[in-house]
């Protein structure tokens, strides 16, 4: 099954594009990094002066995430399956004793999943998309997204 890369993409050594993911133009994705399938990387050719999407080297992206408009991954995190991040995502970091909000860029070594924050609107409130910082990577966070890694120890292309 195959994964696209599209015009203008940068996709580093070492990298994988699993069963239907798409990295789109102009994205910029880092060194041993695994995009799990059906991950959609938003792309951008016009404007001109519109960010790409950044994944940093070592990233782990889980299967249907959407990563558009820019946003940033950072070295070694992990996304969990199912997360979207849009420019305007709220990133809620749930690690210390009260939340942080920010938009547009996952830290380093964050393990992400997808949550929702309550809304209200006229007919009645509502949960809308978030993403969740929940941890740090770790040891066993390392077990789960080791694919990649141990194909590389045998040389097998990734």
């Amino acid at each position: 099954m195959p994964g696209f890369i599209n015009i203008g993409a940068y996709v580093a050594q070492g990298t994988m594009v699993d069963t239907w993911a798409t990295v789109g133009s102009c994205a910029q994705i880092g060194r041993d990094v695994h995009l799990s399938g059906g991950v959609g990387i938003g792309g951008v050719l016009e404007p001109a002066q519109a960010s790409p999407v950044v994944v940093e080297d070592g990233a782990f992206i889980g299967s249907r995430s959407i990563v558009v408009e820019g946003v940033r991954i950072g070295r070694e995190a992990v996304l969990g399956a199912g997360v979207t991040l849009t420019a305007s995502t709220k990133i809620v970091d749930v690690r210390g004793g009260e939340p942080v909000i920010t938009r547009g860029s996952i830290p380093e070594r964050a393990v992400v999943i997808p949550g929702t924050l309550p809304k209200k609107f006229p007919a009645g409130e509502f949960g809308t998309p978030c993403a969740l910082v929940i941890g740090t990577r770790s040891a066993s966070t390392d077990l789960k997204t080791s694919l990649n890694s141990a194909l590389r120890d045998h040389d097998v292309a990734v």
